[in-house]
């Protein structure tokens, strides 16, 4: 018999990395996360990593093992939201082929997963030009790359008729506007969920797209 038979072999090396790549990582997203809340509190200019760390209850040196300025933790909380939208996208066109309704469900589901994700997030309403160039220009890059794909789930619904021929880029505007100002004032405590939202927005969004219905 082998003298190694029945021995359980160690882990190799390369099995184990992930693994902790993944753990640290989903630390690390929790941190941004409580981070971006405490920003919202107190404002992203007006809150210092120490006090960052207070609100988590961690060290100062246990935070920079995760992340090294405020400016990081904006670029993620950013990058969270961007990632939400595209996750929404894509759930919208596995849906459904219809335009409008496409439309109406990114809509919903971008609202509950960013608010879900980020809770109290009205970090995210902090401009770009907060971030130093080496964040804001991959930011800048996600934010042409969404306005984009909006701009084609407009005009698709534009070319099916399903809403008056117009500027695509306006209505992305008009509907990201209100969007993007949820976080100035949502919080997970209120009394409505984000999907709620979510559900409510679509409905006014798309109702001032297809303009008024014929013989109102």
């Amino acid at each position: 018999m082998s003298r190694t038979a029945g021995v359980k072999k160690p882990a190799r090396w390369a099995d184990a990395v992930p693994a902790r790549e993944a753990q640290f990582e989903i630390k690390r997203r929790a941190l941004v996360r409580e981070a971006a809340r405490a920003f919202g509190r107190r404002g992203f200019h007006n809150t210092s990593l120490e006090e960052v760390a207070e609100a988590l209850g961690v060290t100062k040196p246990a935070l920079y093992r995760y992340v090294r300025t405020k400016h990081e933790i904006l670029y993620e909380a950013k990058t969270i939201a961007f990632d939400a939208g595209a996750k929404a996208r894509d759930m919208a066109a596995a849906a459904t082929a219809d335009p409008l309704e496409r439309l109406r469900l990114y809509i919903i589901h971008y609202i509950d997963l960013v608010t879900s994700e980020l809770g109290s997030y009205a970090v995210l309403a902090e401009p770009v030009t907060s971030l130093p160039p080496e964040y804001a220009n991959p930011i800048r890059a996600r934010m042409r790359e969404a306005d984009r794909a909006l701009r084609e789930m407009v005009q698709a619904a534009m070319d099916a008729g399903a809403m008056p021929p117009g500027d695509p880029k306006l209505a992305v505007a008009f509907f990201m506007g209100a969007i993007n100002h949820i976080a100035r004032w949502y919080t997970p405590d209120g009394p409505l969920t984000g999907r709620q939202i979510g559900e409510i927005f679509a409905d006014f969004i798309l109702n001032g797209l297809r303009g008024p219905r014929a013989g109102s």
